[in-house]
């Protein structure tokens, strides 16, 4: 038993030191920082003003996401939404379902979706991951944050900083200064 936990530890280092080389050694562009886009937009008065917002985006029959808020802002011409108290489900491939909550958020073109405040994703295959904010993008089918993070699922918990969960190929990676605890 102490083999194989390990075992499991050598692979998780491997990987998660395969990943750190490759961001360092020239794996990512420009540094983004996920920051709310609503000062920019503080001086014009919105469109619209939302409650209940409910929002499904499809693919041919597919349906691809789903938002849910409380509250929200929507401005035309920026193509700009802001949301109150909001959760976002992804239906990934094979049917797995991934869902991202938090506080506030925006969507830009709907292609773009920030959360931040108390943000906790969850999966239907039972991990869950905290942090502060995070970022979807449409295009690349990507979740990613730069800030802090713990996984907790199946008798592991892993605390770094960084994340980036590819909805297309089912992977998640921590990104940086990675810690691993194996429970039970």
């Amino acid at each position: 038993m102490k083999l194989s936990k390990q075992i499991i530890l050598i692979c998780m280092g491997v990987v998660f030191f395969v990943v750190a080389a490759y961001l360092i050694f020239g794996g990512h562009g420009d540094e983004e920082e996920i920051s709310p886009e609503v000062t920019k937009i503080a001086n014009t008065t919105a469109d619209l003003t939302l409650e209940d917002i409910h929002y499904v985006e499809t693919k041919g029959k597919k349906k691809e996401w789903e938002l849910r808020a409380k509250s929200g802002q929507h401005f035309r011409e920026a193509d700009y939404t802001t949301l109150e108290d909001l959760t976002v489900t992804f239906y990934a491939e094979g049917g797995r379902i991934i869902t991202m909550k938090g506080n506030k958020g925006s969507m830009k073109e709907k292609k773009e979706i920030k959360v931040w405040g108390d943000v906790v994703i969850t999966s239907s295959d039972g991990y869950q991951v905290a942090t502060n904010s995070l970022r979807y993008d449409g295009d690349k089918q990507q979740i990613t944050t730069e800030d802090p993070v713990t996984l907790d699922g199946k008798g592991v918990q892993v605390k770094g900083v960084g994340l980036m969960v590819d909805l297309k190929t089912k992977k998640i990676s921590i990104l940086r200064k990675v810690q691993t605890v194996i429970k039970g």
